[in-house]
């Protein structure tokens, strides 16, 4: 990954009879951590059609208590599943431009968070079995970043230093490789990108997941005196 500022040497002209100036580099360090996430969230559903209102309901109703169970039968307790979204809502055909009322449509969304991200097979597997048909969101975090942050942090303050002394020695500038500014840039993660787009679940085994690494970066923009 390239920085994301290119570094910059500044060096201020004498003027006679002025006073004497510091001159400066500016650098830019960048540290990077990769880690294995140990948290998951996923986002799966229930979506059931009929032509009655309540009919819908009562099916779905049924499939999530029987999602709901399978799951905690494998361990996920009732906490670490969380409804984000319910709605009910009519579905029209059309003869010449004229909508019919041709039935309804129940849709409800969990998101599932789990410590074990070797679980997310197991349950894809078990919401499918019974019930699941919609999945969205799949995202792989960090409970806790800022201890990898700081690590990162601190690789990107020696890559700063170590940018201004390869520039001082090539130019032969006697460099004091202590800051006299340092700004850290507002950079903390990049998370796998999860999938915004609805997939429909077959009633099927479920494909198997890849973990993601979670993407830790740090910057800061150092200024160096010689």
């Amino acid at each position: 990954m390239h920085d994301a500022h290119p570094y910059s040497y500044y060096a201020t002209p004498s003027v006679p009879g002025a006073a004497p100036r510091s001159r400066t580099i500016t650098v830019t360090g960048q540290g990077i951590l990769y880690v294995k996430p140990d948290t998951v969230t996923i986002t799966l559903g229930i979506r059931t059609e009929h032509t009655n209102a309540l009919e819908a309901l009562s099916s779905n109703s049924k499939r999530v208590n029987a999602m709901i169970q399978a799951l905690e039968a494998i361990g996920i307790h009732k906490e670490e599943i969380d409804t984000i979204s319910f709605s009910i809502y009519p579905k029209y055909t059309y003869t010449n431009n004229i909508a019919v009322l041709a039935g309804y449509e129940v849709e409800h969304l969990f998101e599932i968070t789990v410590k074990d991200v070797k679980t997310v097979g197991m349950i894809y597997e078990a919401a499918v079995t019974n019930g699941a048909n919609i999945a969205r969101e799949l995202q792989f975090k960090l409970a806790h970043e800022q201890p990898y942050y700081q690590q990162a942090l601190a690789l990107a303050v020696k890559n700063a230093q170590e940018k201004a002394i390869v520039l001082a020695r090539t130019l032969s500038l006697p460099l004091h490789d202590t800051p006299i500014e340092l700004k850290e840039q507002t950079i903390s993660s990049i998370h796998p990108s999860p999938q915004p787009r609805t997939t429909v679940l077959a009633a099927s085994a479920a494909p198997p997941i890849q973990t993601q690494d979670v993407t830790i970066i740090a910057i800061v923009h150092a200024v160096f005196t010689y």
